[in-house]
């Protein structure tokens, strides 16, 4: 495996990015993971029901979280497009679920903002460097024919 450096030779910004990448996918992987071993898959709280599409949606972060960290390790191109794609799935769920909070409750949700809000401005801003030091897909073989003889 190797490791590109960054413009002035060092990989360690790269790899300090990275790691906090794994910690956050990592930290919500395994809260994710106990919700659904504690309250099981698609739980509602009955006394403060959510509407069962935010809950759907919320569930899904059980397989994607682990799935980017494995993308992330193997794959990391595919890895850093899964992050950010399911970073921008939890602010569009955290968004509608402000709006959903605000008209039904009058009550401003903005607790995800400290933790999901700042890891998404950190992985926005810091893309494009994992980008540019992931190693590049290997090219496929060419594709060969059976030989009729």
């Amino acid at each position: 495996m190797t490791v590109e450096t960054s413009s002035g030779g060092s990989p360690w910004p790269t790899r300090i990015i990275l790691a906090i990448w794994f910690v956050c996918f990592s930290v919500g992987s395994l809260i994710h993971i106990l919700v659904v071993a504690k309250y099981g898959l698609f739980a509602n709280d009955p006394a403060d029901p959510l509407p069962t599409p935010f809950v759907v949606v919320n569930e899904f972060f059980t397989v994607l979280n682990p799935l980017t960290i494995a993308l992330l390790i193997f794959r990391r191109r595919a890895g850093i497009l899964s992050a950010l794609g399911v970073v921008a799935l939890v602010y569009v769920l955290n968004l509608a679920l402000m709006v959903w909070f605000w008209t039904a409750k009058q009550h401003l949700h903005v607790a995800w903002l400290y933790l999901n809000g700042t890891m998404g401005v950190f992985m926005a801003l810091t893309a494009r460097r994992l980008w540019r030091a992931a190693p590049e897909a290997k090219a496929l073989p060419p594709a060969t024919t059976p030989s009729p003889t």
